[in-house]
C-alpha cells in the first residue's frame, strides 16, 4: 500500500473514533490497518494517535495532519469513484480508424447498425485509414487494418479476424464473350481486376487491368462484366445468382484477405470499446460458420 492509502485509513479511523471501526468499514482486518497506521508514523517520524482500550485521540501532529488532508483525500477519492464510473458507462465518443473499402461493406454498416440499436448513448465516429495510425497520439480506440499492414506501434494489441479464402470469378456474359481460362495459366489473356492487397502477395507473375483498395469496386465491376475478378468467396457466394457470377478452377484457392482489430492496451480499455471489440469479433467469428 501506499502512503496515499495510509493516510486514507489514518482518515477513517479519525472520523469512526477508532481502528475497529474503521477496519470494518475499509473491509480489513484490524491488526493490518493498526499495523498500517503504525508505519504511516514512522515515517512521518511522529505520533499522531493516542491508543486506549476503547478509543483513540489525536496528538496535535496528528489533529494537524487530519484537517489538512481530510479535504484533499475526499476530492481525490471522488475522483478516481468518477474516472472508475467514466471508464464503464457506456455513453460519449468512440472513434475507430477503418481502410474505406471496410467502412463500406454490408458487414461493417449492420455492425455499426446494432452497435448504435444496443447503446444509444455512444456516438461513433469513423475515420478512414489505409495504413497504421497512432492511436494514443490521435485518439483512435480502434484500428480495421488489412492483415498484411505493418503496425505502427509494436505495443498495441492485434487480433486477427476471420480471413477469408479468394478464388478468381467471372460473369458467364464475360466468359462466353471472352472464353473460359482452362487453368491460371491462361489468366494473362484476360483482363484482371484485383484488391492491391491481394495482388501484391500473389506468387505469380500477372499483370492487372485494374487494382483499388476496394474490394467492393472489383465486384462491381466484375460483376458488370469488366474483367475476371480476384475475389473472397463470400463476396462471389452474394453476387453469384443475380449476376450469374463463376468461381474459376474449383475449389483452388488464389490468396486470403483478412483484417486486424488493433488497439492500444487490454487493460485500460473503457466497458465501450470493450464491447465495441467483442461485437466485432463475434460479427467476424459468425461469418465462418
Amino acid at each position: 500500500m501506499s502512503q496515499l492509502d495510509d493516510l486514507n485509513l489514518f482518515v477513517m479511523t479519525v472520523r469512526h473514533q477508532g481502528i475497529s471501526a474503521a477496519a470494518k468499514a475499509a473491509g480489513m482486518p484490524r491488526s493490518r490497518v493498526s499495523r498500517r497506521l503504525q508505519e504511516l508514523e514512522r515515517a512521518l517520524g511522529c505520533q499522531l494517535l493516542i491508543r486506549t482500550t476503547r478509543h483513540i485521540e489525536l496528538t496535535e501532529n496528528g489533529r494537524m495532519l487530519y484537517e489538512q488532508t481530510q479535504g484533499q483525500l475526499d476530492t481525490a477519492n471522488q475522483a478516481m469513484v468518477r474516472l472508475k464510473e467514466r471508464r464503464m458507462q457506456m455513453e460519449g465518443a468512440l472513434r475507430m480508424a477503418v481502410p474505406a473499402a471496410v467502412a463500406s461493406s454490408p458487414t461493417f454498416i449492420t455492425m455499426m447498425q446494432q452497435y448504435m440499436q444496443r447503446y444509444p448513448k455512444v456516438s461513433l465516429e469513423v475515420f478512414y485509414h489505409q495504413r497504421s495510425v497512432d492511436l494514443q497520439r490521435e485518439r483512435i480506440d480502434i484500428q480495421l487494418l488489412p492483415s498484411e499492414a505493418e503496425v505502427i506501434n509494436l505495443d498495441y494489441v492485434r487480433q486477427s479476424l476471420l480471413p477469408f479464402p479468394c478464388c478468381w470469378a467471372a460473369t458467364t456474359d464475360y466468359l462466353e464473350a471472352h472464353g473460359r481460362p482452362a487453368d491460371e495459366s491462361e489468366l494473362q489473356q484476360h483482363a484482371l481486376l484485383a484488391s492491391r492487397h491481394i495482388a501484391a502477395f500473389l506468387q505469380r507473375d500477372l499483370s492487372f487491368r485494374f487494382r483499388t483498395d476496394d474490394l467492393h469496386l472489383v465486384q462491381q465491376l466484375t460483376c458488370q462484366g469488366m474483367g475476371i475478378g480476384l475475389l473472397p468467396r463470400v463476396f462471389v457466394a452474394r453476387a453469384q445468382a443475380e449476376f450469374n457470377l463463376e468461381p474459376l478452377f474449383g475449389e483452388r484457392q488464389a490468396g486470403e484477405v483478412g483484417l486486424s482489430l488493433i488497439y492500444s492496451s487490454r487493460t485500460f480499455l473503457p466497458e465501450k470499446t470493450r464491447k465495441m471489440i467483442d461485437h466485432i469479433r463475434e460479427t467476424f467469428s459468425s461469418l465462418g460458420r
